[in-house]
């Protein structure tokens, strides 16, 4: 397991055999058992010390999170905050899973609805934000009274297997949460194979979701997926530039840019262009790229040598189609994996950046002049995530959500 910032190596991970898999599926299945008979309170006492335990480690899990991610020891620390209020809500919903009566159509029925643990949950959990994503899939399987094969990125286990210590210690019985690290396709391949896994939780790319879709259909397999996205992010003429444009800023740059609902695609309408380029600019060039160790870095590293060549090459393809670059476009003085908060304004719409996910500190920012012409620009991607726009047109506020 390789630091990003420093390209250190912070230690070895497990690499989990096919033995390894079954004998985790196998605890799992023991577990059930065990969690699903143990009283929805007594469930909910049990997640709430998960959540508290989190908050008062927090220190640790966020330490370990930029150590491996990268990311700015600030957001490490929000990240960290998040998930212990993900347990925290799951645990108050773990009392309130309530059923129905249902009126019959016959005199002399009753039809009365219960709500019953699915059963072994496999949660794919992936390395950008890999703590509170494990914290959503484990916490909910939980509170529902499921069992949990959790598989970290082979890129992040540390921060992943510092929780499970964590759930460990808050009282979860043996066999209820289970980990398991090494490679992704096997491990996953295998799971998805096995009669015992009954839900599959996975983030991640959507060409790995279509996989694993495929795979779980043989088996009738219920599915929840979070994929790729492409966010549009709209600034309107009437909107309140100052906010946009910070908006826009954390938006695009948080975890230098690696998040699945960050704003890739940045349309500004054409009254304002010149000016909200200007103020975009300015306000990225007051980022600080670093160690995210180190104090007042707002921008840490990207994970690995992919991932600066995916931004490399999407900055190129953008510059040769005539964008202009007016902020950044190099690989940063500080070596390794670190790239500059890059700002590009008329890009193409046929540039690789407005069709692809780029993953990294690079905002590419389009002209456009109509309401309804922005809507088609920003719906115009087979990823529909998220999306985020500025105005202060109530009438527009609501035409354009919808």
């Amino acid at each position: 397991v390789i630091n990003p910032a420093t390209e250190e190596v912070l230690g070895h991970a497990s690499k989990a055999t096919p033995v390894d898999v079954d004998k985790a599926l196998q605890s799992a299945e023991k577990g059930l058992e065990v969690w699903k008979k143990t009283p929805p309170w007594q469930r909910a006492s049990i997640i709430r010390n998960i959540a508290d335990l989190i908050r008062k480690k927090n220190n640790v899990l966020a330490k370990w999170l930029t150590l491996e991610v990268g990311k700015p020891l600030a957001e490490s620390v929000g990240e960290v905050d998040g998930a212990a209020d993900i347990f925290e809500w799951n645990a108050e919903e773990t009392k309130r899973i309530y059923g129905q009566t249902v009126e019959s159509r016959f005199e002399n029925t009753r039809i009365h609805v219960y709500y019953q643990p699915v059963g072994v949950v496999a949660a794919l959990v992936p390395w950008n934000f890999p703590v509170i994503l494990a914290a959503r899939k484990i916490s909910t399987a939980l509170a529902a009274g499921c069992s949990v094969i959790c598989k970290p990125d082979v890129i992040t286990p540390g921060c992943v297997m510092e929780m499970m210590n964590i759930i460990k210690e808050a009282g979860v019985p043996p066999g209820v949460v289970n980990l398991l690290s090494g490679d992704p396709a096997e491990i996953s391949s295998q799971l998805i194979a096995s009669d015992i896994i009954k839900k599959i939780s996975i983030t991640g790319s959507t060409r790995v979701g279509k996989l694993i879709l495929k795979q779980a259909a043989d088996k009738v397999q219920r599915v929840t997926m979070e994929l790729s996205g492409h966010a549009p992010f709209i600034v309107f003429d009437d909107a309140n530039l100052e906010a946009a444009a910070l908006g826009a800023i954390q938006s695009k740059f948080r975890n230098t840019g690696q998040t699945c609902v960050c704003a890739n695609r940045i349309f500004v309408q054409e009254k304002i262009y010149e000016q909200f380029c200007e103020l975009f600019t300015k306000k990225t060039s007051e980022l600080v790229v670093g160690n995210g160790l180190d104090k007042n870095v707002t921008s840490g590293p990207l994970i690995d040598k992919y991932a600066l060549e995916k931004v490399e090459e999407h900055v190129a393809d953008a510059l040769c189609l005539n964008a202009k670059l007016t902020l950044g476009g190099k690989k940063h003085a500080l070596g390794n994996y670190y790239y500059e908060p890059t700002v590009l304004t008329n890009v193409s719409l046929k540039a690789k950046i407005t069709h692809e996910e780029t993953f990294g500190p690079v905002a590419a920012i389009y002209k456009f002049k109509t309401e309804e012409e922005v809507i088609d620009l920003a719906n115009n991607t087979p990823y529909g995530l998220a999306s985020y726009f500025y105005s202060r047109d109530i009438g527009r506020v609501w035409r354009v959500s919808e």
